[in-house]
Parts: structure tokens; C-alpha cells; sequence
């Protein structure tokens, strides 16, 4: 048997919580001789559940470092304070998993590419999905500090562990970014993260009624990010409407900070806010903010198109997603995005993301041909359902066993 620290402490949203748990439950469901110990932040538990219903060998163990101080340990800071010194210091993630991560065959770190490197004296599996803490895209997402730290570790990662990723394109990146690392990631493709794939029409249709939605759409499931890029595609979802028409099809939004703009007008600088609209004419854009697993999968299915702007990513999990329910996309023209044609010969229309006008032509000749569309999605579930997290699980399994032979030796 083998006892398995997964150790997933990033309070993250999304493609990133909705991967852990699926190569979780792939792990438990192929490999039913592992023992689990899933260490999780507790914001992950809220925003992906569906932790607590897997079964198998697992034990769910929240971790402490995201709780407030008990409030005896504050009002002791507190009074600390007057003399410039605090009493307790506050929680450190780190410092947790160090103490606490010692008993195991192994330990896996699902957003290694977000976290400094624990010292611990066990072997280490981490994955590392992308850098895109390295660049600047018009405004700051992380600190200077975290960057300067990053760039350490990550350094850290590759030369003193067994590191994953999930496309070429970001070996390339760390290649061109860290010249000098005795060596780089092995390339582990995913499969879809989607938790909820047998879901019924008549399922998805409840969830889209009760969600007030009795329009065609196009979705984009993304967080309110720079690198996202939702200017441009607001921009030309504006053109779209200017130049084609499609007086009833509106974009939403979800992801986390979605809900800025709960409501609101495409307009090629970008979205005019309608704070209270009178009926469904009144906007043609919507953020949902971040949505329950289901409800993302159910748009997921019965969207028009699914389409995602990105200007950075590791790979696309919202069309992955897409492709296996057959729903058509329209995506960014960039390496990691086309590797999905390479890889698992997905059919999508692509644009460049940096140009408006180009989305629009795209977008509009795709719903034009909405029958080609509608076959791409089809062909695209079809072989990426050839792809299964099976597979994944059992490449996963291999990375852990390289790393308990390389710490034996």
C-alpha cells in the first residue's frame, strides 16, 4: 500500500480545484491499494465539495493555515502590540506542511508552480502548470515579493524534485525562462475536469431555468484576470453585434470577480454597466461570478459556443471541458491552445486574441456554419473521450514511483 500526502493548500478556483479532485478520485478509483491523506484549504472545500463524497482510502484533513487565530491568541497580539510585538505570529502554510508532512510514501503538490518547495525529508511530486507569475499583462496580479520568491523555487522544484506538467508548451517556457535547471518538467496530459459528465438535458435545462437563463449564449468560465484577456473579448463581442446582428445572444461570464459586472452592454471599450435591468433586452452581458460545479458544467452543455480569450495559459480546461460534452469553441490561436489539435486532435475555431475585430469574424462565421461547428464538437468529444483520466492516473502513478527510487538512491 501506498500512503499518499495530496496536498492541495492553495485557496484556488476553477480548472485548478476541478483538476485536483478528478486526479483524486482517479487515483482512489484505479489504484484502490493507495492510502490518501488530502490535506486541503478549506476555501477549496467550499468551492469544490465534492471532496467529502469520494470514496475509497481517502481522509479529508483541513489544514489550519487559512483559519483565523483563535480569538484569545488575537486579543493576546493585540495587547502584544503595545509593546511592538506580536505574542502568536499568524499561520504559515509552509511551517504546517512541514510539521505535519512526515509519515509518507510520498507527497504531491498540485500547484507546486504557486508555492515554495517544503523542506521535507520524503520524496515530492509537483506540478507545475504554467509561469504566467512571470509576466505583466497592464496590470499587477502579484507582488514583487512573490515573484522574487517564485523565481527560487521554482528553480528549487526542478532540480530537487520530480515535476509535471500538462503540455509541451510549458516545457518550452521553462526551458526559455530557467536555462540553466538540471532538468525540467515531464509532460502529463490531462483529460477533461468535469464533474458532472453524465449530467441529463433535462438536468442542465433545470439548472440553466433556474439560473434565469432562456437565451442563447456564448460562455466564457474564467477568472476576472489579466491575462484572460475579457477586453478584447468584450470588444469583439461588440463588433460581433455592430457588424452580424444576433440581437438575442448574450456572453456570460463566470469565474471568480465575474460578478463585477453583474450586468451589463458590450461596447468596444468595454462593458457599459446596467445596474438594474427591466428585462432581458435591457443587457447582453452577464457575470455570474464563481458558480457551483454543476451549474459550470450545465452551462458548460448548452452554450452556443464556449469560448476563451486567453493570451496565457498552460492548456485550455474550459474548452477540454467543452469538447466532452461536444459543445463547439472558438479560442485563442496560441502554442499550448493548438497542441490540443496535436495532442488529441480536438476540432475548434480559432482567432487572434489581440485583435477584436478578428474575434467577431471568427466567432460569426463559426455560428454561420453552425452545423460544421456542431460537427467539430462532436468529432472533438469523440477523441477526447479516447483520453481517459485512467490514463492520467496510472502516468501520475509512474512520476510518484520515479521519485520514491531516485530519494531511495
Amino acid at each position: 500500500m501506498m500512503k499518499l500526502a495530496f496536498i492541495d493548500s492553495l485557496a484556488v478556483g476553477g480548472g485548478l480545484s476541478r483538476f485536483s479532485y478528478m486526479l483524486c478520485k482517479s487515483l482512489l478509483e484505479f489504484y484502490p491499494d493507495f492510502q490518501i491523506d488530502y490535506w486541503v484549504n478549506g476555501e477549496n472545500l467550499k468551492r469544490t465539495p465534492e471532496l467529502l463524497a469520494l470514496k475509497g482510502n481517502i481522509r479529508i484533513c483541513e489544514m489550519d493555515m487559512h483559519k483565523p487565530l483563535p480569538l484569545w491568541m488575537r486579543a493576546a497580539n493585540k495587547a502584544g502590540m503595545l509593546t511592538g510585538k506580536k505574542i502568536f505570529p499568524e499561520r504559515n502554510d509552509i511551517l504546517e506542511i512541514e510539521q505535519k508532512i512526515r509519515d509518507y510514501d510520498i507527497a504531491y503538490f498540485p500547484s507546486a508552480h504557486m508555492m515554495r518547495r517544503p523542506n521535507l525529508n520524503i520524496p515530492m511530486v509537483g506540478t507545475l502548470h504554467d509561469f504566467n507569475w512571470k509576466y505583466f499583462f497592464g496590470t499587477q496580479t502579484f507582488s514583487n515579493a512573490f515573484i522574487s520568491m517564485m523565481n527560487t523555487a521554482i528553480m528549487e522544484w526542478m532540480n530537487g524534485s520530480v515535476t509535471v506538467c500538462s503540455a509541451e508548451d510549458v516545457v518550452n517556457e521553462a526551458r526559455k525562462l530557467y536555462p540553466g535547471a538540471a532538468r525540467y518538467p515531464e509532460v502529463i496530459h490531462i483529460a477533461p475536469v468535469v464533474l458532472h459528465q453524465e449530467m441529463s438535458d433535462e438536468r442542465a435545462d433545470r439548472i440553466l431555468e433556474k439560473l434565469d437563463i432562456q437565451y442563447p449564449y456564448l460562455l466564457f468560465p474564467g477568472n476576472f484576470l489579466p491575462h484572460k484577456n475579457h477586453l478584447n473579448l468584450v470588444s469583439g463581442f461588440a463588433l460581433l453585434k455592430e457588424q452580424f446582428g444576433y440581437s438575442d445572444l448574450k456572453l456570460l461570464l463566470s469565474g471568480v470577480g465575474s460578478d463585477k459586472v453583474k450586468f451589463g452592454i458590450a461596447e468596444k471599450r468595454g462593458i457599459r454597466v446596467v445596474v438594474q435591468p427591466s428585462s432581458q433586452r435591457d443587457f447582453d452581458i452577464r457575470g455570474m461570478g464563481y458558480l457551483p460545479n454543476e451549474s459550470v458544467d450545465a452551462l458548460i452543455k448548452k452554450a452556443k459556443l464556449m469560448v476563451s480569450p486567453s493570451i496565457y495559459e498552460a492548456i485550455c480546461t474550459p474548452g477540454m471541458d467543452a469538447w466532452s460534452f461536444g459543445t463547439p469553441t472558438a479560442i485563442s490561436d496560441i502554442p499550448p491552445f493548438r497542441e490540443h489539435e496535436q495532442v488529441w486532435g480536438i476540432r475548434s475555431a480559432f482567432f487572434n486574441p489581440m485583435d477584436p475585430a478578428n474575434i467577431a469574424h471568427v466567432i460569426h462565421v463559426y455560428l454561420q456554419d453552425y452545423d460544421r461547428a456542431k460537427n467539430d464538437g462532436e468529432t472533438s468529444r469523440h477523441n477526447m473521450g479516447l483520453y481517459t483520466w485512467q490514463m492520467v492516473a496510472g502516468k501520475y502513478v509512474q512520476a510518484f514511483q520515479k521519485a520514491i527510487n531516485e530519494k531511495a538512491t
